[in-house]
């Protein structure tokens, strides 16, 4: 962060939240790796198996700059990173690092993808940060206290489930993809107003908390996914659960209301 930049409530005060601030750093140096050589990055695109599951040397030198600021600043933390694995820490909290979410975006040009960083203690997430490079924008939670760069406070949306625009999130295994398409999408679609796909469930999340997204539907996450959405979200006035979906998990996020339609939408499956 610039020594002159603060972080900016929803009611355009300064604060001093620890967590949010050094998640919110991290999550910029993971931004500003991406960006100062994202040329060069897009000639190194492998596949970790699906062919849709796409990783770059800009995901492995993020994730290296947020794991050195992190480790830098609070050395006795523990570390779940996506494309680096675990190390465990001393002081009770880890810090969960997605450092590209939307890589398939982000290689095809396309501006939804993020950096996600997220704080968990002992009983759950408790603060995070999400960067979008592309969109120049950022947000930061910590407890029930969202930050951002957004003009307009930070809130969920209050609609009522069935006008609700909700985003789906598609897995990289085949069969759950498929279920999603066949199953859970014509079952939303006859309860909410409309569906989007976007491809970033950090993405997602931010737009959940400011309230251009009402609810959203992510299948079979891994916590770096959505640690730091989950902050936003709950911080922002938003309600996450996991439930069972016939045979995959759906992560459910929004109002506690739209989140109650949406189970109810998926119940019989």
């Amino acid at each position: 962060m610039r020594e002159n930049e603060m972080l900016v409530t929803s009611m355009h005060g300064g604060v001093d939240l620890t967590y949010a601030a050094l998640a919110l750093e991290a999550a910029k140096e993971g931004a500003r790796a991406i960006d100062e050589h994202a040329a060069e990055f897009l000639q190194s695109v492998t596949s970790k198996g699906a062919r849709y599951d796409l990783v770059t040397r800009a995901d492995k030198e993020a994730e290296r700059a947020i794991i050195s600021h992190l480790s830098d600043r609070s050395p006795s933390d523990g570390i779940l990173a996506e494309e680096t694995g675990s190390r465990e820490g001393t002081s009770g909290l880890r810090w969960v690092i997605d450092p590209i979410d939307g890589t398939t975006n982000f290689v095809h040009g396309r501006r939804d993808f993020a950096v996600s960083v997220g704080l968990e203690a002992r009983d759950g997430i408790f603060a995070g940060a999400v960067v979008r490079p592309a969109h120049g924008d950022w947000a930061a939670a910590e407890g029930d206290r969202i930050y951002s760069s957004v003009e307009r406070p930070m809130s969920v949306s209050s609609v009522k489930v069935n006008e609700a625009l909700v985003a789906v999130g598609l897995c990289h295994d085949a069969t759950a993809r498929a279920f999603t398409l066949q199953q859970i999408v014509p079952v939303l679609v006859s309860h909410v107003q409309d569906w989007r796909w976007v491809g970033s469930a950090a993405c997602d999340l931010f737009s959940v908390a400011d309230g251009s997204l009402d609810g959203y539907v992510g299948i079979n996450l891994n916590i770096w996914d959505i640690a730091a959405g989950i902050a936003l979200v709950k911080a922002a006035g938003g309600h996450c659960e996991t439930v069972r979906a016939g045979q995959i998990d759906a992560f459910l996020a929004g109002s506690p209301e739209v989140v109650t339609g949406l189970k109810y939408a998926l119940a019989d499956l």
